[in-house]
């Protein structure tokens, strides 16, 4: 499937207007949706390594089809956070886009391109949809370690919290 129409990874996951809070790079992730979209397993997975290499701030991810289903996770997330995740962020970006499309009255201004949700702690949950597979990111954002809690219910950066 054809990523043509769509904003570029670098538009679509662009930092806040001046005058915000200057932020690390952000993760793009159209490629690795792209890539899920009638691609081999192994193909893939070598371009989840290749995103997760170039973006060192990324914690986590999952991506999901059509249904909310997690077809792939990060190996560092266990698979009941993966199902959690996938269950309240498919619902939350398909409420978003009924929103904008009930806000916005014409179908080119209301087509959702990403969603971020910033916590206190320093940590951005990204959500892109390419295709018939939603991409969800879990990002570093605060400059500092990531440290992994023993009972893989989550992370936190140092200092951060």
């Amino acid at each position: 499937s054809s990523l043509s129409g769509l904003a570029s990874p670098a538009e679509a996951l662009a930092d806040p207007p001046v005058g915000a809070r200057p932020r690390q790079r952000r993760a793009s992730c159209c490629r690795c949706c792209a890539a899920m979209a009638g691609a081999q397993t192994s193909e893939v997975d070598g371009e989840l390594k290749s995103f997760l290499g170039k973006f060192p701030t990324v914690i986590g991810y999952v991506v999901l089809n059509s249904d909310g289903i997690p077809v792939k996770h990060h190996e560092h997330m266990p698979y009941q956070r993966a199902v959690m995740y996938a269950a309240l962020l498919s619902d939350f970006v398909n409420n978003c886009k009924k929103c904008l499309k009930d806000l916005l009255n014409g179908p080119a201004e209301s087509e959702l391109a990403n969603v971020r949700i910033r916590t206190k702690e320093g940590t951005e949950i990204i959500c892109v949809t390419v295709s018939e597979y939603t991409f969800v990111v879990i990002q570093n954002c605060t400059g500092k370690p990531w440290v992994q809690n023993p009972e893989g219910d989550g992370a936190t950066g140092e200092g951060a919290g």
